[in-house]
């Protein structure tokens, strides 16, 4: 059985009184964590009900639910809030974002996902720093109670998914997020070895990231460089994990509290958090590694795989909200966390209208299969992750000569590929973080070439910087020359 609402619209006056009307029962829904509708000779009433049951969370602990570390509760500035308000926007009509698997994207889509990304991390123009503030929305109290533990959960992060996308797009427009498709690695007799864990994609995973675009980021409040620990415990979602969510009709069924672990949607990414381990492994500060984002994006495709076939089986996905949810803080009504939503809105339509996910599909119509050098098919004609190896055995590029794939090769001299700034630097820089990046550049001919800054021509610069590499595969700079394009990009 389950909780069933009016169609939402989010354009609608009168959803805005009943938020209002409903917050002037925060108290008395605050004594009881189930809302039951009833029928008493035809006039429908609202019945308060205590439900209580205690919840294996693993890292979700349920202390992590009652308080949040003070550090993390920080005023916001004006500045602040005017920036993450302006990131609840809707994708406009027409405007399908496609969202890839991770490894099918384009080089140069893969390259400008990471360049925004750093963006956010490089622009301290409010708290912290773009991506970090947002990170932080993800750590604080006020959001964190809604977010894990319920039914809520997958609307929360789907919400937040479309900030941080949002976020990427004002730094470099038509970025979308990929998903990473966890399912493709962990068929791999050693899945910490998927190509997912190179320079070309997260970085490695074991212990603090060196290599790949995030290599050297620092985290908030005392948790130093990022770092990870892959496969050292739980594991990744397998096929057999999808099918089994796939297998059920209603969110309750695949939520916490009344569902058993093989059919949590919510618990099978809890271990992916732990698979992947160090700072994604804490769930107050798992966003401050750019894994959580491409995990939590597939978790959304999934989960929007799973309302698409609600819908075919007749099941309004928009009206599926759980009778038994658990926690007050899951109550459809609850505040969110996030702007003046409720957890209910999370289950509208109105977030993914204009959001596509492309499914990888082995097929017999290219010389790969699955669509990317990244990717094999598998067993039961899936597709899965090539292993770093077998990516750099199946390009040889050192023998070919082909320059894209010889960043395979020379994981130690791409270092252009890393666009974070550490934030020493920041500090030397002060206002404008590109401010002085005016380096002029020798085309071995006696040219000087002079990148176009700031911020905003970031895409020429990256591509003035792999132009650059590609030269000096082909007919090397001189030593001091080619130093200066390091600097392009600091990472040390």
């Amino acid at each position: 059985m389950n909780y069933s609402t009016k169609e939402q619209d989010f354009s609608d006056k009168n959803m805005f009184f009943c938020i209002l009307l409903l917050g002037k029962m925060t108290q008395i829904m605050g004594q009881g964590v189930f809302i039951n509708p009833v029928n008493i000779n035809g006039t429908v009433k609202i019945e308060f009900l205590e439900f209580e049951q205690a919840l294996d969370f693993d890292i979700h602990d349920e202390s992590m639910f009652a308080t949040s570390d003070p550090r993390f509760e920080f005023p916001l500035t004006e500045i602040d809030i005017s920036w993450l308000n302006s990131l609840f926007i809707l994708p406009k009509k027409g405007e399908t974002r496609i969202r890839k698997e991770y490894r099918l994207l384009s080089d140069k889509e893969r390259e400008n996902f990471h360049a925004a990304v750093n963006l956010l991390k490089n622009d301290s123009t409010v708290s912290l720093n773009k991506y970090d503030l947002l990170a932080n929305i993800h750590s604080r109290s006020s959001s964190n109670t809604a977010a894990h533990g319920g039914p809520g959960f997958l609307g929360w992060h789907r919400v937040f998914l479309l900030l941080f996308e949002n976020a990427l797009r004002q730094k470099i427009p038509n970025v979308t997020l990929p998903y990473w498709d966890c399912t493709l690695d962990e068929p791999l007799p050693h899945p910490s070895e998927s190509v997912m864990w190179s320079h070309l994609f997260l970085g490695n995973g074991d212990g603090e990231v060196k290599t790949g675009p995030f290599k050297n980021w620092d985290t908030q409040f005392g948790f130093g460089l990022l770092h990870r620990q892959v496969s050292s415990l739980r594991h990744l979602m397998s096929a057999n994990d999808l099918e089994n969510i796939l297998e059920e009709n209603y969110l309750g069924n695949i939520s916490y509290p009344n569902t058993k672990s093989s059919k949590n949607l919510e618990q099978l990414h809890n271990n992916v958090h732990v698979w992947v381990g160090g700072v994604m492994k804490k769930i107050e500060i798992g966003a401050f590694d750019p894994v959580f984002y491409v995990l939590h994006t597939f978790i959304d495709k999934v989960w929007e795989d799973f309302r698409m076939q609600q819908r075919s089986s007749g099941i309004n996905p928009t009206k599926d909200y759980p009778e038994f949810y658990g926690r007050k803080n899951h109550a459809p009504f609850a505040p969110m966390g996030l702007g003046n939503l409720v957890v209910i809105d999370g289950i509208s339509d109105v977030w993914n209208e204009e959001i596509m996910y492309l499914t990888t599909l082995c097929t017999n119509n290219s010389s790969n299969m699955c669509g990317s050098k990244f990717l094999k098919c598998g067993h039961s004609k899936r597709c899965a992750s090539k292993t770093i190896q077998e990516v750099a055995e199946s390009t040889e590029t050192n023998e070919t000569g082909d320059p894209d794939e010889a960043i395979l090769h020379n994981n130690s001299t791409f270092k252009s590929y890393n666009l974070y700034i550490k934030s020493n630097l920041q500090v030397i820089l002060h206002s404008d973080l590109y401010s002085n990046f005016l380096h002029f550049y020798n085309d071995g001919k006696g040219t000087d070439i002079v990148p176009a800054f700031p911020i905003t021509y970031v895409q020429n610069n990256f591509q003035l910087a792999r132009e650059l590499y590609r030269f000096h595969l082909k007919s090397p700079l001189d030593s001091r020359n080619f130093q200066q394009m390091y600097m392009l990009f600091p990472s040390e």
